[in-house]
């Protein structure tokens, strides 16, 4: 069994979670229909992550979540598809950004690609170019992980200076929200790309922190994301 929180050097094949298509549910292209890619493997272990069948083997059986997959099949289902827009997201996608690259390298230029990371590795120079949007959600401390394994400057600064890059922060309480504006301000990230999105993985959870993360956003000039999946089919797997 690969550990699930390795890099992946193979270029030919990826480590494949899940396909579906669906709406975009977070930050800058929410509402907006695409094919999403869901990448297996992640080097952090969120206490509230939703996606643990990614990563959490202790859980979950790896033979059944995780499917290895030559990255022309995977560049082929998303030419099929009928969004021209596909999210690869994970897990954490550039665990095998070598594969990643090579898959997107057979990806028809009218298919806007975006890619979700935590902002822990770098992108490296081929995706910087090739991909239209990131979103990079760093982890807080109400995450769980400890500071020196979800915080990695160098790769925050990296996905900022490609120019494309939104930075997406999942708060619940007001200490998230102080913790998240100074993150914003030490890595000096564009007012404009910086979004607070409240932690939920339920109608009712959402419900109850929307209102108190608008508030945030307004107070201090960002945005707000919803997650538009969980309000319209809430902890539904494939949304």
């Amino acid at each position: 069994m690969l550990p699930s929180g390795r890099s992946v050097a193979a270029r030919d094949v990826l480590k494949l979670s899940e396909t579906f298509s669906s709406l975009q549910g977070e930050g800058r292209s929410t509402g907006v229909p695409a094919f999403f890619v869901r990448l297996a493997l992640c080097n952090l272990r969120c206490d509230f992550c939703d996606t643990r069948y990614t990563w959490d083997f202790t859980r979950f059986d790896y033979a059944r979540e995780v499917r290895t997959v030559p990255v022309e099949t995977v560049a082929n289902a998303i030419a099929a598809a009928p969004e021209r827009r596909v999210i690869v997201t994970g897990g954490e996608p550039l665990l095998q950004r070598a594969a990643l690259e090579a898959m997107l390298e057979r990806v028809p230029e009218d298919v806007v690609v975006e890619v979700e990371t935590n902002g822990t590795l770098e992108p490296g120079e081929t995706l910087a170019r090739r991909v239209a949007q990131w979103n990079v959600s760093p982890k807080l401390a109400c995450a769980g992980d400890p500071e020196h394994k979800r915080i990695r400057r160098a790769a925050l600064l990296a996905l900022r200076d490609t120019g494309r890059a939104d930075l997406k922060l999942v708060v619940r309480n007001r200490d998230d929200v102080a913790e998240a504006l100074a993150l914003a301000t030490a890595l000096e990230w564009p007012r404009d790309r910086v979004w607070l999105m409240p932690e939920a993985a339920s109608r009712a959870e959402h419900e109850l922190r929307a209102p108190d993360v608008a508030a945030a956003c307004t107070q201090h000039g960002v945005r707000f994301s919803p997650r538009l999946h969980v309000l319209l089919w809430g902890g539904e797997r494939g949304r």
